[in-house]
């Protein structure tokens, strides 16, 4: 493998109006993921499906993402990004249609919700590729830690909006009004980055990269690459934090109306308590990782201690008070976000220089979305079967999983990343 190559970028002047077009493509993309979780509550509370049920309507729309990130990680590698996220938002707006439209039918439901998957693939890995290899150098770091904020941001948005439709009309509303948003963002984002790829072919600086001996050695190979940087154990780690993460995030809704009689819309309301201080932890990871982290799986270590901690206290405190439960899910929450910003955002910068952004990150994001996977329908199951004392539990375990995982590849991490 050589060992200089060059490319494009886009010229810095447009940096930050390419970074806010992919960006809020992927914002709007995610209301589309958002709009069942945000109605599950009510879902369950009013048109009769049982937590299992409604569980593994999430359960199948993860795993098939999950596995399609992999395709999609690949693709978004040799593909214009502009096409993925493109045919990923407006194929999500047309099944989020259907939702809205399915009249509660539970096999309509969960056949609409899993091809839904396939076509929120598409969106983060062709994202982090235009945040980690199209944007200038100096740019990227900023770009993906910036990213991170996207998620808790599509989350309060679509949660909030949820919340004031249960109350005035009812949970179709969340699927229709999420439809209509993501054609309008479909045909802007064409638009837009369209002009951004005429400017970068014309117009962009040429940049030149000089591989590491380890990037050499890889040959470009994906697998090489993984077990060379050390990251090849984050993939079930990763497994670990979408569990965490999901299981947190979509099932605090269920918990509150259940454990402490809030009702549904007032519970979903609640809840955008966790991603409004994850938008915090965001910014508080981009801070500590500027300072600070000089090693991400370090810091996803450190964040995923922060994690375990909090769920540990909710094992022992139990359901006895909705406002503490509610501070231990949020500090959780939040340090699980620290965590997700070094894996899913700020890890896969390291590999754009073999060309292998897109390809880690889907890897990555596969891995974390199986584990949404298994937290749709497992924390569920736990819960209906031995309470959500166990269900907490049962989410530390994979704390700790993480925890551990993090901690066996850091060394070898620490002496493949670049300085970024």
């Amino acid at each position: 493998m050589e060992s200089i190559r060059t490319r494009r970028v886009c010229p810095p002047a447009l940096a930050n109006g390419l970074f806010l077009t992919a960006a809020g493509a992927y914002v709007v993309g995610l209301f589309g993921r958002m709009s069942y979780a945000a109605v599950m509550a009510e879902l369950i509370a009013r048109e009769g499906l049982s937590k299992p049920q409604a569980g593994l309507i999430g359960t199948l729309f993860f795993v098939v993402y999950g596995v399609c990130q992999l395709l999609s990680g690949f693709l978004g590698d040799r593909i214009s990004p502009k096409k993925l996220i493109f045919t990923g938002v407006t194929g999500s707006a047309l099944l989020n249609l259907g939702m809205g439209l399915s009249g509660a039918s539970y096999p309509v439901m969960l056949a609409l919700w899993t091809l839904n998957g396939v076509f929120q693939s598409l969106l983060w890995s062709p994202a982090a590729r235009v945040f980690s290899e199209m944007l200038p150098p100096d740019c990227r770091k900023r770009a993906c830690s910036n990213a991170g904020a996207t998620y808790p941001i599509a989350t309060i948005a679509s949660y909030l909006v949820a919340s004031l439709l249960l109350r005035l009309t009812g949970w179709q509303a969340e699927f229709l009004l999420s439809a209509l948003l993501m054609l309008l963002a479909a045909a802007v984002f064409w638009r837009r980055m369209s002009y951004y790829e005429r400017e970068t072919a014309q117009n962009g600086p040429v940049e030149q990269i000089t591989l590491s001996v380890q990037e050499r050695g890889a040959n470009g190979s994906l697998i090489a690459i993984l077990i060379v940087s050390g990251t090849l154990l984050t993939v079930p780690g990763a497994v670990s934090l979408g569990l965490l993460r999901d299981g947190l995030q979509n099932w605090v809704p269920t918990y509150l109306d259940e454990c402490f009689s809030l009702g549904a819309a007032r519970s979903v309301a609640l809840s955008v308590v966790l991603p409004a201080f994850n938008l915090a932890g965001v910014y508080l990871a981009k801070w500590l990782a500027a300072r600070y982290i000089r090693n991400e799986l370090l810091g996803t270590a450190g964040f995923m201690a922060a994690a375990g901690g909090a769920l540990a206290v909710l094992c022992l405190t139990g359901t006895a008070h909705a406002g503490l439960s509610l501070f231990l899910m949020t500090f959780s929450s939040t340090a699980l976000v620290g965590a997700n910003q070094m894996i899913i955002n700020l890890l896969p910068i390291h590999f754009g220089a073999v060309g292998r952004a897109s390809s880690v990150t889907g890897v990555f994001n596969s891995a974390c979305y199986l584990g949404s996977a298994l937290s749709s329908y497992g924390v569920g199951f736990v819960s209906d079967r031995w309470g959500w004392t166990a269900a907490m539990a049962f989410l530390l375990c994979f704390a700790v999983l993480t925890l551990v995982t993090s901690l066996a590849g850091a060394r070898r991490w620490g002496r493949y990343r670049r300085d970024i």
